[in-house]
């Protein structure tokens, strides 16, 4: 468990690529032999819940607002992870549960008794644990929660979550969100970095859309234990993902373990082609540099607080949070905005070989546990008590698993 936590940091340090963030390593499918599935349902009224066993779980999106303590009915208790053992602590404020108060979720049996927030991001023993797949740009969820946002904050913007990295931030910018303006994209995107490294400038942001390049260590595709089934073949470059929205439609629609995706009201065909048809996304068909080369100018960077409505969908937030969702004058990150008036001639050169990815707005889609949910990664007093690591999911990418702890009998 030690060399897993490890690699967190090692993995996200490797993680970049003239355009896109690599993958990790491929998964096993989650056994899950007491708690049922948990389900994701996105109703008429922009109802959003997660059910474990029979007590809803909300992501708090429900009737079309959250609230800051959106979801906080459904704070679990470390009893969870009661062995009954002599050495069971969890009844003595939680023992050693670094997460404790987080929300509820299925139990991860990992090799060698990996369990909560040390539940393996790969492996052929046990259970392993991965992304989740409605953090992807355009999701129903993602989409409930923008519509929410606007109701509450009349801020017309996408949500997303990614990866992003900045020296000058304590935790190098992971937990944090920030505004994010692209040449071409309609909207502001707020997105959420859960991934991070420590060789990775704020002047790019990694967004996770529906096919955007699985990389080196691809755990969406390509064998048994993927989330996905079939072969990678349909899958694009290793770095961008499919370069055109036609090739959208060969994608498998759903991951083996269906039923929930299906629930959602998404497809993994349907969430590549939105990220098209909003440009997050640029085509290298028919250029010098070819496919999967490009990709969007980013004009202006700016941390801003995290909507509640996203942190809902990712159980991160950090504490020191800005008390603005648009960063007054001044407030950029360094290096931006980007003024195409007063003759700034900045843009993304990620086509360009060994130029790097400054000022790009890339894309991955990894399917792989991020940075975030490993509790190495994570600074206590950067982090709000309940909410200091991503909840990540089993492999049908919605059910979430328990993150409180990282043992059984809270004695880690």
């Amino acid at each position: 468990s030690e060399e897993a936590r490890k690699r967190g940091s090692e993995e996200a340090r490797k993680r970049r690529s003239a355009g896109t963030m690599s993958a990790r390593h491929p998964p096993l499918p989650l056994s899950r032999p007491r708690v049922p599935r948990v389900l994701i349902a996105l109703a008429m009224g922009m109802s959003l819940s997660l059910t474990v066993s029979s007590t809803p779980l909300h992501l708090g999106i429900a009737d079309g607002h959250a609230g800051a303590d959106a979801g906080d009915d459904d704070t679990a208790t470390c009893d969870f992870y009661t062995n009954d053992t002599v050495q069971n602590n969890c009844g003595d404020e939680c023992g050693s549960c670094f997460n404790a108060g987080s929300r509820k979720g299925v139990m991860c049996n990992g090799a060698g008794s990996q369990t909560g927030y040390y539940c393996p991001a790969d492996g052929d023993q046990g259970d392993i644990t991965f992304a989740c797949m409605d953090w992807t740009f355009g999701s129903s969820a993602m989409r409930a929660a923008e519509a929410s946002f606007m109701a509450q904050s009349g801020e017309d913007v996408f949500f997303g979550v990614g990866t992003f990295g900045t020296a000058d931030d304590e935790q190098n910018g992971l937990g944090a969100c920030y505004r994010l303006t692209a040449e071409g994209v309609t909207k502001d995107i707020i997105a959420q970095s859960i991934n991070t490294g420590h060789d990775v400038a704020g002047n790019q942001f990694d967004l996770q859309i529906g096919a955007g390049g699985a990389g080196a260590f691809n755990t969406c595709a390509g064998s048994d234990m993927s989330m996905y089934g079939g072969s990678t073949d349909v899958w694009g470059c290793q770095y961008g993902g499919v370069d055109n929205k036609t090739a959208c439609k060969d994608l498998p629609e759903y991951p083996q373990e269906a039923s929930p995706m299906e629930e959602a009201g998404d497809s993994l065909v349907a969430l590549c082609e939105y990220s098209w048809d909003n440009n997050v996304r640029l085509s290298g068909a028919g250029m010098d540099a070819g496919l999967c080369q490009y990709n969007p100018t980013l004009l202006n960077v700016a941390r801003v607080q995290c909507p509640s409505e996203l942190v809902a969908m990712t159980w991160m937030q950090r504490s020191d949070e800005p008390d603005y969702f648009k960063a007054p004058e001044g407030m950029s990150m360094k290096g931006f905005p980007v003024d195409r008036d007063a003759g700034d001639d900045v843009e993304c050169k990620s086509y360009v070989n060994g130029a790097g990815s400054a000022y790009c707005l890339t894309r991955m889609m990894d399917c792989r546990k991020p940075s975030g949910a490993f509790k190495d990664n994570v600074k206590d007093s950067l982090m709000v008590e309940g909410k200091k690591l991503v909840q990540t999911c089993t492999s049908d990418g919605y059910t979430r698993i328990d993150v409180q702890c990282g043992c059984t009998d809270c004695y880690c």
